[in-house]
């Protein structure tokens, strides 16, 4: 376990021990210290200093106990409020009394009950400002860095927090120890101080009278833990700590009529062997709550009043916290406008690469598709420039003889009968015979109906081959579109053949 050392400074001297902490206190080392008298804190900062270094201690943990007599103890009745408020208030009550220092240290207090709904019952302990003042320049010049300032009494407590062990850590207790002509009575459970007093005894050394008088006080601590907000909890334990332990402990028992457990300080605290208390004017019971306190700072517990750390109402938030949250807000929202802008740029890009993906993709399918396009363009070429023979020789046969052979609504005369037929690409020349000139013009004239170009070409009157056709004809023909305006042609009837 790591070394603390306590000190305890009065107005004549200084009291230091080293403990080494640990399921029983130890003390390695114990002095006494003369320091000079008056309000120099400096020269008996220094007068410490050499006074320590006797002990060769090189760096520890120093914690700060202030005697009871260097207080200034208030008992304070507040309303209930927010745990926020409680500090405001409790100093604003405290200056009435006690002046202050500017930067708030030098005074503590400790919540003993009370919250948002019921009223607080609060011990505050302190120094006024000059006397802090000169406490400080004595911790200052003696070279100790001390962590906290506690006042003495509570090394009780941490005596009572030992007394009850570990299995009873949780028990509600009432504590009572005797320093010099003065009695500290405290009750709580575990780390949770319920209440503490202080109570001046008697002038005279009268062991019965003390009994009495603290016997009294115990009672009205009993009194007051059944009338508060934990009546219905058990019944609590008495302890008395001190020398002369079981003596006293049996005669306040017989005065409150309730057992009171002694805890002997022998049993709570080992003084090492190397170690003479009465060779430097000290006892068991001047370096007991002082050796606990130190102890309890080199275990990393926290003080129930600490007059160099007190309690002040939480900080409001920091404005840089808020900067920097305005801060990170508007960089986000920059970056979020600039990624925004990324986005709007880089969408059609990223669109226009997937296409041109695609693109490369079908490029095969594309070339396909164009060889298939080039070969029906050639066939539309081609459609073009040639013509369906069946499609022509029935257009053409109908407009030879809209009529059949056997119908009487074509006259017989103007039979034309084509002897040769020669198409060549869309040009379509034949041979036909007549019976007699006046069947060539309304041939002609039905082919034109039916969108033709009519060219004729020789006409012999006194043709041969056909018998009873005895003139021939040569025309040329070429079908054409028809115009908008074009007369329909005549649809043939069924059966017709040219």
């Amino acid at each position: 376990m790591s070394r603390t050392l306590g000190i305890k400074l009065s107005s004549a001297d200084a009291i230091a021990v080293v403990v080494r902490g640990g399921e029983r206190l130890e003390i390695e080392r114990a002095i006494r210290i003369a320091l000079p008298g008056g309000a120099d804190g400096a020269a008996r900062g220094r007068a410490l200093r050499e006074g320590l270094a006797a002990l060769k201690l090189g760096r520890v943990a120093a914690v700060l106990a202030i005697p009871r007599g260097d207080l200034a103890v208030q008992n304070l009745d507040l309303p209930p409020m927010p745990a926020d408020d409680l500090p405001d208030l409790v100093h604003l009550q405290a200056e009435r009394d006690i002046q202050l220092s500017e930067d708030g240290e030098g005074f503590d207090f400790l919540p003993l009950a009370g919250d948002e709904e019921r009223p607080y019952r609060v011990l505050g302990a302190g120094m006024a400002g000059a006397q802090w003042k000169t406490l400080r320049a004595t911790c200052d010049a003696s070279d100790l860095k001390f962590h906290r300032a506690v006042p003495e009494p509570f090394g009780w407590v941490e005596l009572g927090r030992r007394a009850l062990g570990a299995r009873d850590a949780d028990a509600l207790g009432v504590f009572s120890a005797i320093i010099d002509r003065q009695a500290v009575v405290w009750a709580g459970r575990g780390d949770d101080l319920r209440l503490i007093r202080t109570v001046w005894l008697p002038a005279d050394d009268n062991a019965a009278a003390d009994a009495a008088a603290l016997g009294n006080e115990i009672r009205r601590t009993l009194l007051s833990l059944a009338q508060g907000h934990d009546a219905a909890e058990t019944s609590p334990r008495c302890f008395y700590l001190g020398e002369n332990a079981d003596e006293i402990a049996g005669e306040l028992g017989a005065t409150i009529s309730k057992p009171v457990q002694a805890s002997p300080l022998e049993k709570l605290v080992n003084v090492d062997g190397g170690v003479d208390l009465k060779s430097v004017g000290l006892s068991l019971v001047d370096v007991a709550p002082l050796a606990a306190l130190a102890a309890a700072a080199g275990e990393g517990r926290g003080a129930p009043l600490d007059l160099l750390h007190p309690r002040r109402r939480p900080p409001a938030p920091s404005r840089a916290r808020t900067y920097a949250l305005a801060a990170a807000a508007a960089v986000a929202g920059i970056a979020m406008i600039g990624w925004q802008g990324y986005r709007n740029i880089r969408g059609p890009l990223e669109l226009a690469e997937a296409a041109d993906a695609e693109r490369k993709a079908l490029a095969p399918t594309l070339e396909a598709y164009a060889a298939d396009e080039a070969k029906a363009a050639a066939i539309r070429t081609w459609l073009g420039q040639s013509a369906n023979l069946l499609t022509e020789f029935d257009h053409l046969s109908q407009r030879m003889r809209p009529e059949p052979l056997a119908s009487e609504k074509f006259p017989a005369d103007q039979d034309l009968v084509l002897t040769r037929l020669t198409l060549a690409n869309r040009l379509l020349t034949f041979d036909a015979a007549a019976k007699s000139n006046d069947a060539i013009q309304p041939a002609e004239r039905r082919l034109r109906e039916g969108s033709y170009r009519v060219d004729r070409g020789a006409v012999e009157p006194k043709a041969e081959g056909v018998p009873g056709y005895s003139v021939s004809v040569t025309e040329t023909i070429e079908r054409v579109e028809a115009a908008p305006n074009s007369t329909s042609r005549a649809t043939p009837a069924a059966g017709a053949t040219p």
